[in-house]
């Protein structure tokens, strides 16, 4: 085994699946032999999985131990104090050791985000790291943040997420000049709460591509690249799109049945709808390592995209950008 190989810690625990689908996802990202993957959780419970597999097939997957797990709904910090050694807080110890370089996890999201914040740390000035993303893919580009990180935002924070999520544009979706916008009530200017209102104010003094409001039936048609709102807002309309992809899905089989042509537009209109749900999940933005937060009923394919994910993220140094981007955006704000 080639210990210079990227390694990718997952939390085999985590999701709706546990071992089922983590364990196939490992497999699956190490076919080609170009990362290893650090498996954590209950050792008998992955060893029964990875037992279905040659000794060929899992020889970049190594397992270690963990002691629990935290489900959706416990209190994270509760969680950190109660439960130290659950699998998702003894994986982003292990990249904070320096033996892998991030984790995946599809387990609770408040875990995740407080076992990369409270082990990682966050930026300077940062409180707390953001999640952010497409979540729409008509707009398959089109990054959305806060998705939930933080409920109740100040207008200093929508300028950090829109320096995060503009070097996120950039060094993953390769956007020259992205552009961002507010989600509110109006697009017109003064449209919106004090938040808005007053973000608008700072952002105008950046040299970032500020372009004002958006409206959200705007999202799905790519009118901005990086869009902010607080982590209420975003949650809310992240979850509404998955909703009402569930309920196309549902719409089609039941007028169209189970033939091939209804099964290839039912999983278009998934896709479309339910973006973090296909293809896994993304980054934490604002902490000093990488943590990829996944959604809870994620397949093993997702899984495995997640990993891809993973190691672009790598590539890209999207850590470093991310401080150097804040510096830049602060100092502006500020003068």
């Amino acid at each position: 085994m080639n210990n210079n190989l990227i390694t990718i810690v997952i939390d085999a625990m985590g999701g709706d699946h546990g071992p089922e689908v983590t364990v196939k996802a490992a497999i699956n990202s190490t076919k080609n032999k170009d990362i290893i993957i650090i498996l954590v959780g209950d050792v008998e419970k992955i060893n029964i999985e990875l037992n279905k597999y040659t000794e060929k097939e899992k020889q970049f997957i190594k397992v270690f131990p963990s002691d629990g797990v935290v489900n959706e709904g416990e209190h994270p910090a509760l969680a950190f104090k109660s439960k130290p050694k659950a699998s998702i807080f003894v994986s982003a110890g292990i990249v904070k050791s320096g033996k892998a370089n991030g984790f995946i996890s599809m387990g609770s999201t408040g875990a995740s985000i407080a076992a990369a914040t409270v082990l990682f740390g966050t930026h300077d000035g940062v409180d707390r790291g953001a999640l952010g993303g497409p979540i729409v893919g008509f707009a398959p580009k089109s990054i959305i943040i806060d998705l939930g990180t933080n409920v109740d935002t100040k207008p200093n924070q929508l300028v950090d997420f829109a320096a995060l999520g503009n070097i996120m544009s950039k060094k993953i979706y390769e956007v020259d000049n992205p552009r961002i916008a507010i989600l509110s009530v109006g697009s017109e200017e003064g449209k919106g709460n004090n938040l808005v209102k007053e973000t608008s104010k700072l952002l105008s003094n950046t040299d970032l591509n500020f372009t004002g409001n958006i409206e959200p039936n705007e999202i799905p048609f790519s009118k901005a690249d990086v869009i902010l709102c607080d982590g209420f807002v975003g949650n809310v309309v992240l979850k509404l799109t998955e909703g009402l992809g569930d309920a196309v899905v549902k719409l089609i089989k039941e007028e169209l049945g189970e033939n091939n042509q209804s099964k290839s537009l039912q999983n278009s209109v998934f896709e479309k709808m339910n973006t973090l749900a296909a293809f896994g999940g993304g980054p934490l933005l604002g902490v000093n390592g990488l943590a990829i937060v996944g959604h809870g009923s994620s397949d093993a394919n997702a899984i495995t995209n997640a990993v891809q994910t993973a190691k672009f993220v790598i590539s890209t140094n999207l850590i470093e950008a991310q401080k150097e981007e804040l510096i830049k955006i602060r100092k502006q704000i500020n003068k």
